[in-house]
């Protein structure tokens, strides 16, 4: 068996041959089985084995990337050389400083599941078809997604003395049920995932999505107006996992690409907004021992009651911030160079139940669930209610169709004045319901 270890050594060993004042290397390897469910079958099935070397060199501050797909030692050190080679032809960067230096992490139970690793792929195909199974409670339903298992094994090393080898695996489904009645057509769509087959249970999958499809039949448009909105589990944990920690992100901060420019320990948000960013939460699902550059994962207070409290870091900006990385380094691969990223966002409970927000509002739109994303530039938020009902006299009248929202993340985190203590718990994640007043509501004509 190929040693990741050694390809990584040698790649960076390689670099620093080359010219390279500091060199990094990541190798990687991986098995992704995909279920496709089309129309209540399963349709589809794949296979696929990826793996490769990658390696970030520096020169001069000046960085040359190179990957390769083969894992043998003579390629990881011609990518080596390559990414060495790379770094001397790029300008200085004066605002590098160096990579991170080893640090003792603790360990983080539950990323690596044995059961999940060696899945067959008819294990796969016999859990998709419990989601279409559970689907039939709705005969004449009709129920689209599928089921994704990823098995994964990688090694980090870099010229600092850093040294990684880790491995994790990770289960996921979607499933979007339909339901057509005549001319009308009702759909919902949910999901699950998590580290081991236990967290995940696909039968709830399938029956909650065609049964919620039946609530959305017979949709109506709604006036446009302003009112306040109940943003559900899934809408309020979207807003806060793209565009507030987008808007975080400290390369977005440096490059003034931010409406968070200047507002650290700045109240930025309602005081019942209290938000973490949590990498070592057991079993999280982004939970993980290090960053992708090999600092340790910790707990991070992003929201203390609205004040933003920390900017999004990894060692480059850290570095260049003169402090410390919050260790939010984040690849996507090994064919990837290193972004910056949120890990387990939890959102502090509040003190209501979705219900009595419902009714305290009178009027208004429940958003019950889909993503919501905005600009994290400007903070602008424009987004169809995929799937929301409308309230009135603080009851749900009903389903809404041709809505949209609009609004500014800035304005709609003020704006917030109740969250339910009811929330959607995912391994590491917290969702609970956000209600926020006076949001613009378009309806088509």
């Amino acid at each position: 068996m190929v040693s990741l270890a050694n390809l990584v050594r040698k790649a960076v060993e390689a670099a620093l041959k080359e010219g390279a004042d500091q060199a990094e290397a990541f190798a990687q390897k991986m098995r992704r089985i995909d279920v496709e469910i089309e129309k209540n079958a399963t349709k589809l099935c794949t296979t696929a084995y990826d793996y490769g070397v990658s390696v970030r060199a520096f020169k001069r501050g000046g960085m040359g990337f190179a990957y390769t797909q083969r894992l043998l030692e003579e390629s990881a050190i011609t990518v080596g050389r390559k990414a060495a080679e790379l770094a001397q032809g790029v300008h200085p960067d004066p605002d590098f400083v160096k990579l991170p230096e080893p640090k003792k992490a603790s360990a983080v139970p539950g990323l690596y599941n044995k059961e999940l690793a060696e899945i067959s792929v008819e294990e796969v195909v016999e859990i998709a078809g419990r989601m279409i199974d559970a689907a039939n409670v709705v005969p004449d339903a009709i129920l689209m997604g599928g089921v994704t298992v990823l098995s994964e094994n990688h090694a980090l090393t870099n010229s600092l003395g850093i040294f990684v080898e880790d491995a994790s695996t990770a289960i996921g489904m979607g499933a979007m049920g339909i339901v057509r009645r005549g001319n009308d057509v009702g759909s919902f769509n949910d999901w699950d995932q998590g580290r081991s087959l236990k967290d995940v249970k696909p039968e709830e999958v399938g029956e909650k999505t065609v049964k919620s499809a039946e609530k959305y039949l017979k949709a109506k448009k709604v006036e446009t107006g302003t009112f306040p909105i109940v943003f559900g589990f899934m809408p309020s944990f979207s807003l806060m996992a793209s565009t507030l920690t987008g808007a975080a992100n400290a390369e977005s901060i440096q490059r003034d690409r931010s409406f968070l420019v200047g507002k650290l320990e700045q109240t930025v948000a309602s005081e019942l907004m209290t938000v973490i960013d949590d990498g070592t939460v057991p079993g999280g699902i982004f939970s993980s021992i290090y960053d992708s550059e090999g600092v340790p994962k910790r707990r991070l207070m992003l929201l203390d009651e609205g004040m933003l409290k920390t900017y999004l870091h990894n060692s480059y900006t850290a570095n260049k911030a003169k402090v410390e990385s919050t260790a939010s380094a984040m690849r996507m691969g090994y064919a990837s160079s290193v972004g910056i990223g949120p890990s387990n966002l939890q959102i502090k409970p509040g003190e209501w139940k979705i219900g009595e927000m419902i009714e305290d509002m009178k009027e208004g739109i429940y958003f019950e669930t889909g993503s919501v994303y905005g600009d994290p530039v400007t903070g602008d938020v424009s987004k169809p209610v995929d799937f929301g009902f409308k309230v009135e006299k603080g009851e749900i009248a009903y389903p809404v169709k041709a809505t949209l929202i609009g609004t500014n993340l800035a304005d709609l985190l003020k704006a917030i004045d109740a969250v339910s203590k009811e929330y959607r718990e995912e391994p590491g994640l917290i969702m609970p319901a956000l209600r926020a007043q006076v949001i613009r509501v378009a309806g088509a004509k």
